[in-house]
């Protein structure tokens, strides 16, 4: 998949989905969270403001030419995914999230390994 298309696709669904829980914040709470409290609104919230970020900054990235800035874009976000991967399996594992969770672990993993083709295979093609 060509590196616009494919920042596009990330983009739009990271802002669908903070918008998701920004303007539905209780339904995802307790969609993913086994008992939730008082905190998990707020985390929630939070949340929503990191996806559509990284929602932004990948829409607004697609178009640009190789460079610091772009591989900046495309390793933040590979971080970002990884990292949450990895908490989300350690606190699916304790039972704070519910195992729905791991569809979103899943679908994580395989947008980063589309940012490892994209940092990594598809530059050597280039």
């Amino acid at each position: 998949m060509s590196r616009p298309r494919f920042l596009l696709l990330i983009g739009a669904f990271h802002l669908l989905f903070g918008a998701f829980f920004l303007l539905f914040t209780g339904a995802a709470v307790h969609l993913f969270i086994e008992t939730p409290g008082a905190a998990a609104l707020v985390i929630v919230k939070g949340l929503s403001g990191i996806c559509f970020a990284f929602g932004l900054m990948n829409l607004m990235a697609r178009n640009s030419p190789d460079g610091p800035a772009l591989r900046a874009v495309l390793v933040g976000t590979l971080f970002y995914l990884l990292f949450t991967t990895g908490c989300d399996v350690y606190w699916i594992r304790t039972g704070v999230l519910k195992p729905l969770a791991w569809a979103s672990v899943a679908l994580r993993l395989v947008f980063a390994a589309g940012y490892v083709y994209q940092l990594v295979v598809r530059e050597r093609r280039v």
